[in-house]
């Protein structure tokens, strides 16, 4: 049980995503920006309660979040809504406690007991459950959760421009609470290190749905790059449809999926040809900034968010047609001019975006709603 006593607090972080995820992107997106308010001396807490979060244990283990972390405990099972609902009870106890009249949500909550005569915040990452087709039981209720939570926060973060016109498209009395804070991104490692016998294309995190996984597989083997593989980093072991997609195209022997550290991560990237991201939908696209920094050409369906975040850093081939990108990773195996371009427009793009920059659109939105 780790309790530190917490840090006058401008501004309450809620245990939401930590009580939900293991790890993910939203939880790295909210510890990087906890920890780079941090570095601005700006007041703030995290109450992060019961969790299973490998991110968050690892940043209050290497302090990265200073004293800013209380009733932080560790919990070896996934029981996610019963222990939502105790954190819930827990937070909303706990509260009072601290000095703070802005309360960020860090997730949408099953309950929300804590927010009576305080402000708060919501961010909003993408709207693909109020967008998506066949919507599941498990879809429906995240947008149900997220629609009443932004329907009474008083300020909502949009993290991309295309976000914010997709809230105010599908509910347009969110129009005058809406502020676009886009994400940081830093180096994850600083000794990347992973292995390869091959030359390979990256595809980073979950292949399902929208992410379009068939067009990479597709372009790849339909391209002239025959001594490339496909390593898919993270998203779990490939599904039996997977499997039987990888063979049907005959690319079961050159597709592998690894996971690791964000060493690992990183070291791929470093390694990699080009990152391969034909993504039909992205409220942001961080794995963009994150291959840029690491000197990473990307390839990318040029859709929703993508162009914001990616800029004139990219290659562009359309998400609907493999052919277009078998010669999209065409020219970049025999373009070097291309090549050194695309990794130099990828650095200056990717240094735009910091989380020092986030930290403080946050810290700014805290103040006129304190």
């Amino acid at each position: 049980m780790v309790r530190l006593e917490p840090a006058p607090s401008g501004v309450l972080f809620s245990h939401d995503i930590f009580s939900a995820q293991a790890t993910g992107g939203i939880s790295r997106c909210m510890i990087e920006t906890m920890a780079a308010l941090t570095a601005a001396g700006a007041p703030w807490s995290l109450w992060a309660g019961r969790h299973h979060n490998r991110l968050l244990d690892r940043a209050v283990r290497d302090g990265i979040l200073g004293p800013h972390v209380v009733a932080a405990r560790l919990m070896p099972t996934s029981q996610r809504v019963p222990r939502a609902i105790v954190n819930e009870i827990g937070f909303a106890r706990d509260a009072p406690a601290h000095d703070a009249r802005v309360i960020h949500r860090t997730y949408y909550p099953l309950l929300d007991l804590a927010g009576h005569g305080r402000r708060q915040v919501h961010t909003l990452h993408d709207m693909w459950d109020e967008r998506a087709p066949n919507r599941s039981a498990s879809t429906r209720l995240r947008s149900v959760l997220k629609l009443r939570a932004v329907a009474s926060a008083d300020a909502i973060v949009c993290v991309s421009d295309y976000t914010r016109q997709e809230a105010i498209a599908l509910v347009p009395a969110l129009a005058g609470r809406l502020t676009v804070i886009p994400h940081g991104v830093r180096r994850l490692s600083a000794a990347p290190a992973f292995a390869a016998d091959r030359p390979f294309f990256l595809f980073v995190g979950q292949r399902g749905s929208y992410k379009n996984f068939a067009v990479a597989v597709g372009g790849l083997a339909g391209s002239n790059a025959g001594d490339h593989d496909l390593v898919c980093f993270g998203g779990g072991a490939f599904t039996a449809g997977e499997q039987a997609m990888l063979a049907a195209s005959g690319m079961a022997a050159r597709v592998r999926q690894c996971s690791g550290s964000d060493d690992a991560l990183a070291g791929a990237y470093e390694l990699a040809t080009a990152l391969l991201y034909p993504s039909l939908y992205e409220g942001f696209g961080l794995p963009l900034l994150e291959a840029m920094i690491h000197g990473c050409v990307v390839i990318a369906a040029p859709l929703t968010a993508l162009p914001e975040t990616g800029g004139d850093a990219v290659l562009y081939a359309d998400a609907h047609e493999p052919l277009a990108w078998a010669a999209a990773i065409d020219r970049v195996v025999t373009d070097t001019t291309l090549v050194v371009d695309l990794r130099q427009r990828g650095y200056a793009r990717a240094r735009t975006f910091t989380w020092a920059r986030s930290a403080a659109a946050h810290a700014a939105l805290y103040a006129t709603l304190a």
